[in-house]
């Protein structure tokens, strides 16, 4: 019994362990890096907050609308993945990069296939993202989309390329 339960304490340990680090490719000295060691408020508002949470904060700094996450992801990476598109809507308008790119080459626009947010895939490409900017490893925010299932996403995009639509302008 003792020793079942030393084994469950050392896979837990260990276990515990690798969820809190991460190995960071792309850099040039690969290494560990604590999750969230450089996340900032205005990232957790991003991901989970309102468009209301987003203007309080860049009221108290503006510079903050492209403040980098530890993997290179803007605070629009992660309000392209929120479901509230007030957060994303917030960071257009105080002028955030909508094609800021992370450490793998990922734009907001590829966040929104993760999530299959086609609403936040079209705000984003109405505010001028590039649907055809690569990923590190080759992709595109299309070929993204279907690669996850996110057919609705993959659907705004392709329409948006076949029609013909630019950034500003009615679709």
């Amino acid at each position: 019994m003792k020793r079942m339960l030393f084994d469950l304490i050392v896979r837990f340990t260990a276990l515990a362990a690798l969820s809190l680090t991460v190995s960071v490719a792309g850099a040039g000295d690969a290494g560990t890096v604590v999750l969230g060691a450089h996340d900032q408020p205005i990232h957790d508002a991003a991901r989970t907050g309102t468009g209301k949470d987003i203007e309080k904060i860049l009221r108290a700094e503006p510079a903050a609308r492209e403040a980098r996450t530890q993997h290179g992801s803007t605070p629009l990476h992660l309000a392209a993945t929120n479901p509230d598109s007030s957060a994303l809507k917030a960071l257009l308008a105080a002028g955030a990069d909508v094609n800021a790119r992370d450490s793998e080459g990922l734009t907001p626009l590829h966040m929104t296939a993760y999530t299959q947010n086609a609403k936040n895939a079209e705000l984003l490409l109405q505010a001028g993202a590039d649907p055809y900017a690569k990923t590190n490893a080759g992709r595109d925010p299309t070929s993204m989309a279907r690669k996850t299932r996110s057919d609705e996403v993959s659907g705004v995009i392709s329409l948006w390329i076949l029609k013909g639509c630019k950034a500003g302008k009615p679709c």
